[in-house]
């Protein structure tokens, strides 16, 4: 009886075993996403194993399949899966300033897909590159579609009209014609805070993003004149300069070492009220030694000297003016000075200079525009006005 009982079972066991591992044909899952290819398996019975690789076929497609679709198989059998885990990631070169089918190139080299989009810019000429989107240095996956921007060359746009109008519409309508603005201020009494003048004149065809000068009309003030007496040459033009007067210079010669650069006499004198703007005579001391008898220098200004430091990331123009009764025969010159050399200054540059043109009735003008970067120590513009002596 118990053997009886022993055989039924292995009987019983061997017909649900045959039951439950049926054969069935194994889909073609190749190309399939992995989602679709185990439902597809698991439609018919099978359950999957998976092995991922690096792969240009998109993330999570299946690549291969073991056995191959068609195949025959019983179900208690895995379906071995090969899966793209994608191409990789890959790091966007830089490319900015590069020719466009240089740039192109290594996007490509790189594992990108680059797509060109042209736009103006007045930094880079045209055919070159802008950038990128996603920017340099960022890490996408490899394949990917990759913005190139290539410079169409600037924008150009008409230069409105903006003399005679106040110093505030007037940035604004240049700004909104999308030009930066250079101010200049010139004392007059024609029409204050109002534009005098601007360059380009109105309607040239200009760069969008380049500089628009205009010279606002200022009304004279009058100020007093500081005491610059026994202080040395460049201390008494800082001295005048602190309440917008120009230090004009002449000569004395002096016996006393001791006062040898040093502010002799002022013209006028300190105390006297005179309009900003003005020039004032500083006589200097001259050391000679007493013998041999040195004739005294005539009367009249040799040179006008005027300074200013120069601020980071800033366009400027800088003008000095000068009466004809106070500078005869003028000629202008402007450098940059300072402490650190040739090096440190060269995010500073000299980029226009000269004459003033059309300056105000018995007066002239010398100008001078600088642009700055990044200063690694302090820059000084220094204009200089040489003077026939009177």
């Amino acid at each position: 009886m118990l053997a009886a009982i022993a055989a039924i079972a292995v009987g019983f066991a061997l017909l649900v075993s045959g039951c439950g591992d049926t054969t069935s044909k194994v889909p073609n899952t190749v190309n399939q996403t992995l989602a679709v290819g185990q439902q597809m398996l698991g439609d018919k019975g099978f359950k999957s194993t998976v092995k991922r690789v690096t792969d240009k076929q998109g993330k999570d497609e299946i690549i291969s399949q073991d056995p191959v679709g068609g195949t025959e198989q019983k179900t208690s059998e895995a379906v071995a899966l090969t899966v793209s885990d994608g191409p990789g990631d890959g790091i966007i070169p830089h490319v900015v300033g590069d020719p466009a089918d240089r740039a192109e190139e290594q996007l490509r080299e790189a594992g990108f897909k680059p797509v060109v989009a042209e736009v103006y810019s007045s930094a880079h000429q045209a055919g070159f590159a802008v950038g990128t989107t996603p920017a340099a240095g960022a890490t996408v996956e490899k394949d990917t579609e990759v913005t190139l921007r290539v410079s169409r060359g600037p924008r150009h746009a008409t230069v409105p009209n903006v003399v005679g109008l106040s110093e505030s519409s007037a940035t604004s309508a240049l700004t909104n014609a999308g030009f930066r603005v250079d101010h200049s201020y010139e004392v007059s009494s024609k029409n204050p805070g109002h534009v005098l003048a601007q360059n380009p004149t109105s309607g040239t065809s200009a760069s969008v993003g380049s500089s628009v000068h205009v010279t606002i009309d200022q009304a004279p003030k009058k100020v007093t004149v500081p005491n610059a007496v026994g202080e040395s040459a460049s201390q008494g033009d800082k001295t005048l300069q602190n309440v917008g007067l120009n230090a004009v210079y002449a000569t004395r010669v002096v016996t006393d070492r001791a006062q040898d650069g040093i502010v002799l006499a002022m013209s006028p004198g300190s105390g006297s009220r005179v309009l900003q703007g003005s020039n004032v005579v500083l006589t200097i001391g001259k050391y000679n030694k007493p013998t041999p008898p040195v004739p005294p220098v005539p009367p009249g200004p040799s040179s006008i000297v005027k300074q200013w430091s120069l601020v980071a990331d800033q366009t400027k123009t800088y003008t000095v003016t000068w009466g004809a009764g106070h500078c005869t025969g003028g000629k202008g010159n402007a450098v940059l000075q300072g402490d650190g050399g040739g090096s440190a200054m060269s995010g500073a540059q000299i980029t226009a200079q000269g004459d003033v043109q059309n300056p105000k009735p018995n007066t002239s003008g010398y100008y001078a525009t600088t642009e700055t970067s990044d200063i690694t120590s302090p820059v000084t513009l220094v204009i200089t006005i040489t003077c026939l002596v009177q």
